[in-house]
C-alpha cells in the first residue's frame, strides 16, 4: 500500500511494529518499564488486604419494618442502646466507635463482667456464670455475684489489664487449692458439690486440644515457637474430610494456634479432643471422654513422633540407665517424680516392649519411621522404640492430660 494511502490505524500498527522490533532505545525503555511494573506488582500483591468499612457522609434513614417486610417501613429508628443500660454519652458518635466507647465505659455494667468471667472460666474450667454465652434472663445467675462484681470493678480500675487479671486469679487461694476430693467422702452426696460450684477445691478438667498437642511438641523439643505467619498444615490434615497436603519442616511443628482450618473440614485430631467448630461462635467448649480421644493420643503421628524424640533425648542425656530415664520422663510429663509403685509399672512396661522389639527388629524400624524427623542412627533401635512406647503411654496418662 502506498504511504499516502495508509489509514491512521495502519500507520499506528506499523509504528508499533517498528518500535517493538527495530528501535533499540524504545526496547531499552520498555524493558526498564516492565521491570519496575513487576517490582511494583510484587510489592502490592504481597500486602495482605482487608475490607474496611466507613460511615456514609449522610446517614441512611432506617425504619421499623411491619412484620419484617422490607417494603413496609413504619416509624424511623435511630442508633441507641437498650433502655435497661446507661445511654450513649451525648458527645459519643452514633456509630461503631461510639458503641466501642460505650461498651468500655467504666460505668457499663456488663463488658467487664463478661471478660472477667471468660478469664475465670479459662483458669478454673467453669465460669462464675456457667452460661458465658448468655448473661441475660435465659442464662444462669452467678454462683458468687459479689466476687464477680469485685473482680469486674477491679479490672476496670486497673485499666482493663488482662495480664494483671490472670496473675490475680492464678495466685489466689481459690486457684491454688488442691483438687483432691475430701477424705473420707462426705456422707451427704449433695454436700459433696460434685461440680465444685462452691470453689472448695482446685480445678480438675482435661486440657484443651491445642494445649495437649503443644505440650507433646514442647517436651519432645520439636515445638517451633515463632510468632506470626501464615497457617500451617500438620500431619492430620492429610486425613481430613477435605484432605490437603501436609507441610514439611517447621510447618509440622508450629503451635496449634497456626493450624490451617477449613470451616467445613476441621483438623480431625482437634475435633476428637473437643476443639470447637468454626461455623458458629463458641465461648464455651463441651468436654467429653471417649475411646477415640485415647486412640488419637496413642496413634496420631504427631504424638508418636513427639514420644520418639522425647525418648531419644532421654537416652542421650542418661545413656542406658533405665531408672533415671523413666523418672525424668515421668517428671517432665506430670511435673512430679513417680513413686516406687509407678516406677515399677514403668519398668515392667519398658522391659516388655524392649523384649518385643529385640525379637522383632523390623517392627522397631517401622515404628521409628513415624514422622518426618529422622531417628538418631547412633541410638539402639529396640531401646529407642521401647522408651518411645513408654513416652507415648505417659502422654496419654491421666496426669499428663488433666489439669489439677
Amino acid at each position: 500500500t502506498p504511504a499516502d494511502q495508509l489509514t491512521e490505524v495502519q500507520r499506528s500498527s506499523l509504528m508499533h511494529y517498528f518500535l517493538m522490533n527495530a528501535d533499540p532505545q524504545y526496547l531499552e525503555g520498555l524493558e526498564a518499564l516492565q521491570s519496575v511494573r513487576a517490582e511494583r506488582s510484587d510489592t502490592v500483591d504481597g500486602i495482605t488486604e482487608i475490607m474496611v468499612m466507613r460511615d456514609l457522609p449522610q446517614r441512611r434513614p432506617t425504619y421499623l419494618l411491619k412484620r419484617g417486610a422490607y417494603d413496609a417501613p413504619t416509624v424511623p429508628v435511630f442508633p441507641q442502646t437498650p433502655a435497661v443500660f446507661p445511654p450513649l454519652p451525648d458527645d459519643a458518635p452514633r456509630n461503631r466507635l461510639g458503641l466501642a466507647q460505650w461498651l468500655t465505659d467504666p460505668g457499663h455494667p456488663l463488658t467487664a463482667r463478661v471478660m472477667v468471667n471468660r478469664v475465670w472460666q479459662m483458669c478454673l474450667g467453669r465460669g462464675l456464670v456457667e452460661t458465658p454465652e448468655d448473661f441475660g434472663s435465659q442464662g444462669k445467675p452467678p454462683t458468687h455475684p459479689l466476687l464477680l462484681d469485685w473482680l469486674a470493678r477491679d479490672f476496670i480500675d486497673h485499666d482493663w489489664d488482662i495480664q494483671r487479671l490472670l496473675t490475680q486469679i492464678v495466685t489466689s487461694a481459690t486457684y491454688r487449692q488442691s483438687s483432691r476430693l475430701p477424705a473420707p467422702p462426705l456422707s451427704n452426696p449433695q454436700s459433696a458439690d460434685p461440680d465444685n460450684r462452691l470453689l472448695a477445691r482446685g480445678p480438675t478438667y482435661r486440657l484443651p486440644a491445642e494445649m495437649l498437642r503443644d505440650n507433646a511438641l514442647a517436651v519432645s523439643g520439636l515445638l517451633v515457637d515463632k510468632i506470626g505467619g501464615p497457617p500451617v498444615r500438620p500431619y492430620e490434615l492429610t486425613e481430613s474430610f477435605k484432605p490437603v497436603e501436609k507441610d514439611t519442616g517447621e510447618g509440622l511443628y508450629r503451635r496449634s494456634l497456626y493450624t490451617y482450618w477449613k470451616r467445613t473440614a476441621p483438623a480431625p485430631a482437634m475435633m476428637a479432643l473437643d476443639a470447637s467448630k468454626r461455623d458458629i461462635c463458641t465461648v464455651k467448649r463441651e468436654r467429653t471422654a471417649s475411646p477415640l480421644q485415647a486412640l488419637v493420643l496413642l496413634n496420631d503421628p504427631q504424638f508418636v513422633e513427639a514420644a520418639r524424640l522425647l525418648a531419644g533425648r532421654m537416652l542421650q542425656e542418661h545413656g542406658a540407665a533405665t531408672d533415671p530415664i523413666l523418672t525424668d520422663m515421668f517428671r517432665l510429663l506430670t511435673s512430679r517424680r513417680p513413686n516406687e509403685q509407678e516406677l515399677s509399672v514403668l519398668r515392667e512396661m519398658h522391659a516388655g516392649q524392649l523384649d518385643y522389639f529385640e525379637q522383632h527388629p523390623d517392627a522397631a524400624v517401622e515404628f521409628l519411621q513415624v514422622g518426618d524427623t529422622a531417628a538418631d542412627d547412633e541410638l539402639s533401635g529396640p531401646q529407642l522404640a521401647a522408651l518411645a512406647v513408654v513416652a507415648n503411654a505417659l502422654l496419654n496418662y491421666d496426669e499428663c492430660v488433666m489439669k489439677r
